[in-house]
């Protein structure tokens, strides 16, 4: 199958995420990004919710892009530090370092101390535009270039997104406009 059939199909699903209380762990299992079924279409209106808030050309000012979204959704510029510590571990398949959990604990308390489904996807709308951003403003095409999906027969299939820079289907980023907005404004010229 090709990427697009994969991604649009509800037999390829993303890989589960355990259920955890705190720490990154409990990022992963809260979010849109690693849910499927009503949990995630759920979450996802979550995150559809927070970013209609947001005007994509507001966002097109120079400095920091993570900052920049941050203040956007409401929340000081100064939390793009900590987002930056959870990046790197965000990712299932990625290590869960101290310092990622600890960054975790200080966002949930940016975002008001409550350790719900809101403030998950609200920190995961920041982690997930820090490196893809970062990407495009770097001028590279294809923000994340490859996703993971799980066939029905239960293997990991590796899905490359060359051909869809943003996704297709129920994973497809909904930042889209926000993200490019956030490049156009911090992009190299503007630095």
């Amino acid at each position: 199958m090709d990427a697009k059939a994969i991604l649009l199909s509800e037999q390829f699903v993303v890989p589960a995420v355990a259920v955890a209380s705190d720490g990154v762990a409990w990022l992963r299992s809260h979010v849109a990004r690693f849910s499927e079924g009503e949990a995630h279409r759920r979450r996802r209106g979550i995150v559809d919710a927070l970013l209609a808030r947001v005007e994509p050309d507001a966002l097109q000012c120079p400095g920091d892009h993570v900052a920049t979204l941050a203040q956007a959704l409401g929340l000081p510029r100064s939390v793009a530090a900590d987002i930056r510590a959870v990046a790197p571990s965000y990712q299932p398949h990625t290590e869960i370092t101290p310092e990622a959990d600890i960054a975790v604990a200080r966002l949930v308390g940016a975002c008001g101390g409550r350790w719900d489904e809101e403030t998950a996807n609200l920190i995961g709308v920041l982690v997930q535009a820090c490196d893809a951003t970062a990407r495009l403003i770097a001028g590279e095409r294809v923000p994340v270039p490859a996703t993971r999906r799980i066939g029905p027969d239960g293997r990991e299939v590796h899905v490359d997104l060359t051909d869809l820079p943003f996704g297709a289907g129920r994973h497809e980023c909904p930042g889209r406009r926000h993200a490019q907005a956030l490049a156009a404004g911090a992009g190299p010229s503007k630095r």
